[in-house]
């Protein structure tokens, strides 16, 4: 379990059971890298690539995108790519942990 605060400098960020944010106004970069660094993860460029990618998605159709749209997205980025090279970036599950990480709730399909 996840739950509870986390700080991140002087702020106390409350949690919820699974970890995602109680107030998604909460969240900042710092957050997310708090968040990332709490399970182990240094977030880099394709990290952030990701959680922007989900954020712009929710923000547009108000969920998150179905990770087959990530996919397509991540090719039309790179040239190349399949969902394991986003399971690397994000091994328990690229959709879920940017929703995490990008202060979004968790994704109402995942389970």
């Amino acid at each position: 379990m996840r739950s509870g605060v986390l700080r991140v400098g002087e702020r106390c960020i409350e949690l919820d059971t699974d970890g995602f944010l109680r107030d998604a106004d909460d969240w900042s970069p710092d957050v997310a890298r708090a968040m990332a660094a709490r399970d182990g993860i240094e977030l880099g460029e394709d990290h952030w690539w990701l959680i922007r990618f989900v954020r712009e998605h929710h923000r547009d159709y108000d969920n998150p995108p179905l990770m087959r749209v990530v996919v397509a997205a991540w090719r039309q980025e790179r040239g190349d790519g399949s969902s394991r090279d986003l399971y690397r970036l994000f091994p328990d599950g690229p959709v879920r942990q940017a929703c995490l990480y990008g202060g979004l709730p968790r994704p109402d399909w995942c389970i």
